[in-house]
């Protein structure tokens, strides 16, 4: 059996955040790919791939703290308890209602304002993983019962990155359904006009004025949506833009997997498919980032790159149909997405 090399292992100090020194974790594989995560909110800072004697980050990263947290974008960060929007912050747990934090208007937007998107994780090295746990509690977050929660950043010789969500509950029943909100530009240019991103979806959601799924869905064909026949980008992008108060994609598309979406760089043909067994993706082309926020492709600005959010459709809480999210007490859930970089 052919033995698999070590990986290099750093840990930098990368800031602060609110008196607290925030690390940065590293893991190198044999062909110099590498990957980095924060310990506060997890949040993916580096996939980094050589290619043609060039590091390029094909994540969207700030080279300072502040451009992760003074802006309302979820930049990279791990999201939890649940992912999307929850209809006025409330749902049912068998005969029990349940309220919860309200963090955009009356709703819930990801977990509320103090899950896995604003916790200090505890990290550590586990040979080919960088390994994040901490205890949500209800008191922190308001969500039912305490959440174990332990993630896994998980980098293989062949530059493929699995991230590995696990839960399990406690005190009382809760609910369940994380994400990555990682942001995507795979090239070298200062926006995703370039791209190809093929879905292998044939409808999306609709949504209320809050941008609630209402439980209904609409067809992709025939429109900028329908990225299953079309995958041009750009050209999506600039019909968007025209016809659509959120100037780009803000969306639910309802997909099948395994393999949900491909997103491809033409110039370079750099390419990551994303790899997920839940059935909903979000796709959000940074519309409305501003030009204060500084990253490395520039200032902030509408289409520098893409965010990719697979799980299970939100609002399902309330919508049982979407799929269920509920977790039992002392049950164990985990979620995986699996992100494989090719040209």
């Amino acid at each position: 059996m052919k033995e698999t090399l070590k990986m290099k292992t750093t840990i930098q100090t990368f800031g602060n955040f609110e008196g607290q020194k925030v690390s940065a974790y590293s893991l190198e594989n044999k062909n110099g790919t590498r990957i980095t995560v924060l310990d506060y909110a997890g949040i993916w800072h580096e996939y980094s791939v050589i290619d043609e004697g060039t590091r390029v980050n094909m994540l969207l990263s700030a080279p300072e703290m502040s451009g992760y947290t003074d802006n309302p974008f979820y930049i990279n960060r791990l999201i939890g308890r649940v992912a999307g929007r929850i209809k006025d912050a409330t749902f049912k747990l068998g005969d029990q209602l349940i309220q919860t934090p309200q963090n955009e208007g009356d709703n819930s937007l990801h977990g509320g304002g103090n899950g896995w998107s604003n916790t200090m994780f505890a990290v550590k090295f586990d040979q080919n993983s960088i390994v994040l746990t901490a205890t949500i509690t209800s008191a922190q977050d308001g969500f039912p019962g305490n959440l174990e929660s332990e993630i896994r950043y998980t980098l293989s010789d062949d530059d493929t990155v699995t991230l590995t969500m696990s839960g399990t509950q406690r005190e009382a029943d809760g609910v369940f359904n994380p994400t990555s909100h990682a942001y995507f530009n795979l090239s070298q240019s200062d926006d995703i006009s370039n791209h190809e991103l093929h879905l292998n979806s044939k409808v999306h959601l609709a949504v209320d004025a809050g941008k609630v799924p209402t439980g209904e869905t609409v067809a992709n064909h025939n429109s900028p949506f329908d990225l299953r026949m079309a995958p041009d980008l750009g050209a999506a992008l600039v019909t968007l833009d025209k016809t659509t108060a959120e100037h780009g994609f803000d969306d639910v598309f309802v997909v099948q997997g395994p393999k949900i979406a491909s997103l491809k760089d033409k110039v370079s043909s750099r390419t990551i498919d994303v790899i997920s067994h839940r059935n909903g993706l979000v796709v959000f082309t940074a519309n409305s980032m501003t030009s204060d926020m500084i990253n490395n492709h520039g200032n902030g600005h509408k289409w520098v790159a893409v965010a990719l959010e697979p799980h299970t459709l939100p609002n399902s809480e309330n919508i049982p149909a979407f799929g269920d999210v509920r977790l039992k007490k002392d049950e164990t859930r985990v979620a995986e997405i699996v992100y494989r970089y090719h040209k």
